[in-house]
């Protein structure tokens, strides 16, 4: 843990370039250390849709850490932007040395916030489609 040279890596992406994208599943997260990012859904598409911009010390892509699922929205670059990629391996090594109880709690909290995530993408992309 924390020895392999991919498992804190800093990245960087230009302007438009794509840090992951929707559909795809995920392996990181990725922490903000300078730039702004577009989160949005259709982003390949003739109407894409952002639903947020993050920039410095937040981090994106994280329901990667706990799961497979295949990411709901895709994340680009709105500007130059600095970040680090913390690695799935990292994070699972890390999160196996918390007390027991601790991460039964929080896997049962990510649990939920990816199923009400789901539910709130699922009534954008249809109120979008209306719209």
């Amino acid at each position: 843990m924390g020895k392999n040279k991919d498992t804190f890596e800093r990245k960087t992406f230009g302007k438009n370039d794509t840090v992951f994208e929707e559909g795809q599943t995920g392996d990181a997260a990725y922490l903000i250390v300078s730039g702004e990012v577009d989160i949005g859904i259709g982003m390949k598409g003739e109407a894409p849709r952002v639903l947020a911009k993050v920039g410095k010390g937040k981090i994106i892509g994280e329901m990667a850490l706990f799961d497979k699922h295949p990411r709901m929205a895709s994340a680009i670059a709105a500007e130059k932007t600095e970040a680090i990629r913390i690695s799935r391996e990292e994070f699972r090594g890390r999160l196996n040395g918390m007390d027991p109880v601790m991460r039964s709690i929080l896997k049962l909290m990510v649990k939920r916030t990816r199923e009400l995530s789901e539910q709130v993408a699922e009534l954008k992309r249809t109120d979008w489609r209306a719209g």
